[in-house]
């Protein structure tokens, strides 16, 4: 999965299209600091899906793109396209069929963002799930940035543990198992609400259910209720219509009457009339003229206030022009003061601009002075910084040839240490193959068995599984049967309660029978045993018979003595409740049953019904002499033959003993007596069956789920079985790839330590020449170092020298620049003054001006006020004369009304007199025509009442009720019987029926989805032990392997010294951290805190290279890794990277000439316009080329 190609428009600094091809192992992308080198590897790692600003070196996510330069505007997006080689096949399979990979990332200024694979529109966890498990991505150790060397070295061992497990490939499992753990808690949480919502509604469950018998009883009480109270309504409705009708007939003729009397009133009033308004008129004049004296006297009033407001304003005047003439003569002073101060500042100004030009002219010519000697103290400084970088090289030269004399008998001694090494791990890894060969066969031989065994536990489950649906159809079919039952016995059970509440009601029998019913529970002393049908069990094909037979005399009531009988009557007499008939048990009774041998006869009722023992002697006197025959016409045959005896057919109709025949078509009203407690019987016995039926049933599908559960233990046992099996005969055939793959390793690495005890030889000569080299470059340098020491203290002597000069020169230029500071500020407060002196003057003159426009207005005004005076005077005499003689003429009408008003006193009695009659016939008739709108709401109120309590119109109701007889007092007693009982059912929920049936409904629904919740939470939980075993072993796995090449790659990179990987806590696979201590050559081994900056970042590199040994990515991108590193270590380095490029591809920005030696291309970043990136390439065998 190596990179092919990078196209970057738009992103950061690289506005134009710009196109990257990673053709080669090794691609340096070189250019100065600020260029937009790490623009690359940003885009590498943006179109991979970094979602993190920060990580992109940005504050905002739209940082990414070109915010514009000096030369080019904000681009409008960026989008960045990265093309990979997919012929190695690492990719999720749904990727497997393309050559190529072209992952695509486009973000726009609106905030829109795409990610597109190979021209698809995807989303972002696509393009995340596309590199899980490869060694590439966003965060992955193929990707080391700038300081992300310092943060593996400095990071804690929890951190440093991600490179690891992402070289295990147990990334995806990781991120498998926050999704699954993330489903267990929304599980959980799904669970814990549907327990919440379950336990709830079984608490309701119950209450709805008494809730819906309520309701039924409530409708039923309330149909009847209706009935009565629309009927007693109607009534109601036609006496109000009456007492209307009668009142309206009375009112008409009195309203005759008041209209004659108020035509006679109307008459006197306007006789009246007219002499009231010729007196209106005299006082309406004798107003008029009070008015007009009000008018002058205020006249008056208001001219005097005009003579003394003038007086005053006077004298206001002449003291304003008192105060204006004084202020004058103080701003003539004002003026000359200020005169003489302005020709004192401008004189002192004058000298002042003197010492200011003086004052400058010197500080240019210090500044000038200094000048020189900076320039010549810099010229000074050159040389010597010349002279120290040339110790500063020497220096090196010395160094580097000492650390290479002084390590070369180290090297020599490493060479034959390693040279023994090798032969001994030449020897073990053969001893290794050996036993891995062993090892395989023994894997292959378990492996064949476990394969028999997985298909025996495979045919097992499949016959647990056919039996386990057997017994789920027949426990399916046993659930239907119960749930029928169950449904059939509620429904017989609700008609059974609703004929007992009948029979309790005593529905179907008179008023004074229901009256001593009632009473028959509180008081036991009557005797009262209950109704003559109570006592008798009649089959329901002799109903209709027995109720022609008895007739009216089944609502008997059965009395234990005669005395309680009369007792019972006369109680009913005295609470007028009706009449009732009773039989006592001790009065004598002679009839006996008798038999009759004839054709069409069927037998005597009296055999033909079961009776209570207590009755038996009163059933025979009434049914002893009746016969039940098969048809009328027989019945009266033998009626002829046989007088004395009464018959009676199946279908009630009756021919007495007197001759009386009773019959016809319908129900006989008495019947349902009988029918009740027959029904109430059947329902009985029937209740009784069904609940033996349910109980076995019940029991039964009970028995058969306890087979279903241990069927479904055993075949969840099976299955585990079988899974175990699987994954035993997987875990095998892993172990035998492993061990394939170790025997594979295993001879590669003998091939390579053959390789290595080989080039041993070779490297020793050429340490000979290095070591030679350094000799001869230490004597030169020595050499150099002397003859540079006194040219240094030469140049270090004129560099003080001339430094002391500028030091001096600089003091001088300060004290100038001072005197001329006081100078200009003193001359700069002098001008102020002066402005400021300009400005009163201004003001002074501004205020006289304005002073003697007052006194000039004010002359003005105090002769207008005299001739004002002058006129109101004249005024004020003429209005006191017109004011007298309004007054005179006011008193003269005022007389003149009090005369005329006094007159028409006499008629005005009479008239109040004729208006009381008028009064009083008129409320007689309003009286009476408020009572007819009192009868016209009350009949309103009464219609409104019935059609919001039973939404009916009570005027169509009239036909049906109108023609019955007049409403008892028992109607009234029922109505308010029905009412009581109505409120001391309290809040009726009518919908409880309903809603009982949606909830239990519901309740049976989510107790299935619980099931199912149960289910899915113990799959994700196995699925999450699974994914930590397997994360387990491939971390052990990766940490050894690391390891292992970690120790081999630290001494090649140090040439020498030791170091490994340890987890922090061995026994915590999943959460130990790694911590990475080392000893370099020459040094105790210890923690990389005690290690310099260098020796820090080599041991990180070789901590990423044992990864990319173990486990080798595509490609790396190494983002100035080397910038720590000496020239020595930077060699190294580059010739790690080198080793590598068999399995992966490297992307190397750098600084360092010797790591650009090693690479196949150069890529440089320029910035020939600010603010825009641009890449030339330069391969190293060919012409320079500038990028696409």
């Amino acid at each position: 999965m190596k990179i092919k190609r990078l196209e970057i428009l738009g992103f950061k600094s690289f506005v134009d299209r710009t196109v990257v091809d990673f053709d080669h192992a090794i691609t340096a992308i070189v250019g100065p600091n600020g260029c937009g080198k790490s623009n690359v590897v940003d885009a590498i790692k943006w179109v991979m899906g970094e979602q993190s600003p920060k990580m992109l070196r940005g504050g905002s996510m739209s940082d990414v793109i070109f915010n514009g330069s000096e030369v080019r505007g904000p681009a409008q997006f960026a989008e960045v396209s990265l093309t990979f080689d997919n012929t190695d096949g690492i990719t999720p399979p749904e990727y497997a069929q393309y050559a190529e990979i072209t992952v695509t990332r486009r973000l726009s200024r609106d905030g829109k963002s795409d990610y597109i694979i190979n021209k698809t529109p995807v989303r972002l966890m696509d393009v995340t799930n596309l590199f899980l498990g490869t060694g590439v991505g966003r965060r992955a150790y193929s990707t080391i940035e700038q300081g992300r060397i310092g943060f593996i070295v400095s990071s804690k061992p929890e951190d440093r543990r991600h490179m690891i497990e992402e070289a295990a490939g147990i990334t995806k499992f990781k991120v498998r198992k926050q999704t699954a753990e993330r489903k267990m808690e929304q599980t959980r949480a799904n669970l814990q609400r549907l327990d919440d919502i379950t336990t709830e509604l079984e608490r309701n469950l119950a209450s709805l259910k008494r809730q819906a018998q309520k309701a039924e009883r409530y409708q039923e009480y309330r149909k009847e209720l209706r009935e009565l109270e629309i009927y007693l309504s109607s009534f109601r409705y036609l006496e109000l219509h009456t007492e209307e009708h009668y009142l309206s007939a009375s009112a008409e003729s009195e309203s005759r009457e008041l209209h004659d009397q108020r035509l006679q009133l109307e008459n006197l009033e306007a006789a009246s009339e007219a002499q009231r308004a010729a007196i209106d008129a005299l006082g309406r004049q004798a107003e008029q003229a009070q008015a007009i004296t009000f008018e002058l006297d205020n006249q008056v009033r208001i001219i005097e206030g005009r003579i003394q407001q003038a007086s005053d304003r006077q004298q206001g005047l002449k003291t304003l022009r008192e105060r204006a003439e004084r202020e004058l003569e103080e701003l003539q002073a004002q003026r000359q003061r200020l005169a003489e101060e302005r020709e004192r500042i401008l004189q002192l100004l004058d000298e002042l601009s003197i010492d200011e030009e003086s004052s400058q002219e010197m500080v240019d010519a210090e500044l000038d002075a200094l000048e020189e000697r900076r320039i010549e103290a810099q010229e000074a400084e050159r040389q010597l910084a010349h002279l120290r970088e040339r110790a500063g090289e020497i220096k090196t030269r010395i160094v580097r040839a000492e650390a290479i004399l002084k390590n070369g008998l180290l090297r020599r001694e490493e060479a034959a240490s390693r040279g023994e090494r090798l032969q001994a791990e030449k020897s073990e890894l053969e001893a290794r193959i050996l036993e891995a060969s062993d090892e395989k066969l023994e894997l292959e031989a378990r492996l064949e068995g476990l394969r028999g065994g997985k298909e025996n536990t495979a045919e097992e489950r499949e016959a647990l599984e056919g039996t386990l649906n057997d017994k789920r159809a027949l426990y399916e079919e046993l659930s239907v049967r119960v749930d029928s039952l169950r449904e059939e016995l509620a429904l017989k059970r609700s008609r059974l309660r609703s004929l007992e509440e009948i029979a309790k009601r005593f529905e179907g029998v008179g008023i004074g029978v229901r009256a001593l019913m009632e009473r028959a529970g509180a008081d036991e002393e009557l005797g009262l045993l209950g109704l003559l049908a109570d006592r008798i069990d009649c089959p329901p094909e002799y109903t209709r018979a027995l109720a022609g037979a008895l007739g009216e005399r089944l609502q008997d009531i059965v009395v234990r003595e005669s005395r309680g009988a009369i007792e019972a009557i006369s109680w009913l007499k005295a609470g007028a409740k009706g009449r009732a008939g009773l039989l006592p048990l001790d009065l004598g009774r002679v009839e006996r049953p008798r038999t009759l041998n004839a054709p069409g006869v069927i037998g005597c009722l009296r055999d033909l019904i079961r009776v209570d023992e207590e009755a038996l002697a009163l059933a025979d006197a009434l049914l002893g002499n009746a016969f039940v025959v098969e048809t009328l016409e027989g019945a009266l045959e033998l009626h002829r033959q046989h007088p004395d005896l009464s018959f009676v057919t199946l279908d009630g109709e009756l021919i007495a003993r007197d001759g009386r025949m009773r019959g016809g078509a319908g129900e006989d009203e008495h019947a349902h007596l009988v029918q009740v407690k027959a029904e109430m019987s059947a329902i009985a016995d029937e209740v009784r069956a069904l609940e033996g039926q349910f109980e076995a049933s019940d029991t039964e599908r009970r028995s058969l789920r306890e087979q279903i559960s241990r069927l479904e233990a055993e075949l969840e046992a099976a299955r585990t079985a079988s899974h175990d099996t699987a994954l035993a005969v997987v875990a095998a055939e892993k172990d035998l790839r492993s061990v394939d793959d170790e025997l594979a390793r295993l001879r590669r690495r003998i091939e390579e330590l053959s390789e290595e005890t080989t080039g041993l030889s070779s490297h020793l000569a050429e340490m000979d020449e290095e070591e030679a080299e350094a000799r001869a470059d230490l004597d030169a340098a020595y050499e150099e170092e002397l003859a540079l020491e006194s040219q240094f203290m030469e140049a270090e002597e004129r560099f003080e020298e001339k430094r002391a000069l500028v030091d001096e020169q600089s003091v001088r230029l300060t004290e100038v620049r001072v005197r001329a500071a006081q100078a200009k500020q003193r001359a700069e407060s002098e001008r102020n003054a002066l402005d400021r002196l300009e400005y009163t003057a201004h003001e002074l003159d501004q205020r006289e001006e304005r002073l003697r426009a007052d006194l000039t207005n004010a002359e003005k005004e105090a002769a207008q006020l005299i001739e004002d005076a002058d006129k109101a005077r004249a005024e004020l005499d003429a209005a006191v004369d017109l004011a007298k003689q309004a007054r005179e003429d006011a008193s003269l009408k005022r007389a003149q009304y009090e005369e005329a008003k006094g007159a028409i006193g006499g008629k005005e009695s009479e008239i109040r007199e004729l208006r009381q009659r008028v009064e009083k016939l008129g409320e007689t008739l309003n009286e009476k025509k408020m009572r007819l709108r009192e009868l016209a709401i009350a009949k309103e109120h009464l219609i409104e009442g019935v059609a919001e309590k039973w939404h009916v119109d009570l005027r169509e109701e009239l036909i049906q009720h109108h023609a019955k007889e007049l409403p008892d007092v028992a109607t009234i007693s029922r109505i308010d019987e029905l009412t009581k009982l109505i409120e001391r059912m309290g809040p009726i929920n009518l919908m409880a029926i309903e809603e009982y049936e949606e909830k239990n409904k519901r309740f049976r629904y989510l107790d299935e989805q619980r099931n199912d919740l149960l289910d899915s939470l113990s799959k994700l939980e196995k699925a999450i032990r699974q994914m930590n075993k397997e994360s387990r072993e491939l971390f052990r796995d990766a940490f050894i392997g690391i390891n292992e090449r970690f120790k081999r790659v630290f001494p090649t990179l140090f040439r020498g010294g030791s170091a490994e990987l340890k987890l922090t806590d061995p026994n915590d696979l999943l959460g130990s951290g790694v911590d990475i201590v080392a000893q370099p050559p020459g040094k105790k081994l210890g923690s990389l805190e005690l290690m310099s900056g260098g020796e820090k970042a080599l041991t990180a590199v070789a901590f990423i290279f044992a990864i990319f040994q173990y486990k080798p990515s595509p490609f790396c991108i190494l983002d100035e890794v080397d910038a720590p590193l000496d020239e020595a270590n930077v060699a190294r380095f580059a010739e790690a990277i080198g080793q590598m490029t068999d399995h992966s591809q490297f992307i190397v920005i750098t600084h360092s000439k010797r790591t650009m030696e090693y690479a196949d291309v150069l890529y440089g970043v320029t910035m020939e316009k600010p603010g825009i990136s641009n890449l030339i390439s330069v391969e190293l065998r060919g012409e320079k080329r500038p990028a696409a």
